[in-house]
């Protein structure tokens, strides 16, 4: 097991993450990788539990690259106050190779997903919007962030 917390009043939540986040309830997210609001010390965290990893993944995140849960860590670390904040994340191995990783987050207030104006023609300053948003990818470029999952309902948009 590896893990890296931020603040050390949340690091019981991390090394038991999966007990807290096999008890939620509240899905946020349900498909490739799960997304589940967990209330913890009255603060109520966004955790992402990633997908386990086929075998050849397993040894590339394992040897030769950052999990999928690192990467989001050290990236919203990265990117600060326009992205979920970081608490930590944690990787769980199995025969010496990584078997699961979370990353855990403040939640993150949003009016909504960038699937939103995308596919609605008449949505309100539609044009701005957008232009907004190839900014600030232009800005996490900028920072040597590659996002690689700009899906749609990846994108959250704050009013």
């Amino acid at each position: 097991m590896s893990l890296e917390v931020i603040n050390q009043d949340y690091e019981n939540l991390v090394k038991n993450i999966k007990t807290y986040f096999d008890k939620s309830n509240d899905i946020l997210h349900q498909a490739r990788n799960s997304i589940k609001i967990i209330n913890y010390q009255n603060k109520e965290l966004v955790v992402k539990s990633f997908k386990i990893p086929a075998i050849l993944n397993k040894i590339k995140y394992t040897f030769f690259s950052n999990s999928k849960a690192q990467k989001s860590y050290q990236n919203s670390i990265k990117v600060g106050n326009h992205t979920p904040k970081a608490i930590g994340y944690i990787e769980f191995k199995k025969f010496g190779l990584i078997s699961s990783s979370y990353f855990v987050a403040e939640s993150f207030k949003y009016n909504w997903t960038m699937h939103a104006p995308l596919h609605n023609n008449i949505f309100e300053d539609k044009n701005n919007l957008l232009k907004l948003f190839a900014s600030f990818v232009h800005k996490l470029h900028q920072k040597n962030i590659l996002h690689l999952d700009l899906s749609p309902g990846n994108v959250l948009v704050q009013k």
